[in-house]
């Protein structure tokens, strides 16, 4: 019973590690990383002009911007991960895998 309580503080500890940077990425992305949203930004219209010219299907403006802005989100859920995972493996000095 001990290790399964050890086993369930480490997770637990990892968990709320990974919320913390997590929440230091996105306030990074948001307030000091203008450059690297700009950038999210520029590839998301890319990928969205790129969506309409592969299914060769057109989609109104509406629908160009919602398609975009579901790129945006999942890049910058992207780069917080990746930032959050980072610094665990910094701070750990060993890989995370997920």
């Amino acid at each position: 019973m001990a290790g399964r309580n050890k086993k369930t503080e480490k997770v637990n500890n990892f968990e709320e590690t990974i919320r913390e940077y997590l929440n230091k990425a996105k306030d990074k992305l948001e307030k000091e990383l203008t450059g690297t949203r700009e950038a999210i930004r520029l590839i998301a219209g890319e990928k969205t002009r790129d969506f309409i010219q592969i299914t060769d299907r057109g989609l109104d403006k509406d629908e160009r911007e919602m398609l975009c802005a579901i790129i945006v989100s999942s890049m910058y859920q992207s780069f917080c991960y990746g930032y959050g995972i980072g610094k665990i493996e910094g701070s750990t000095r060993s890989k995370v895998l997920l």
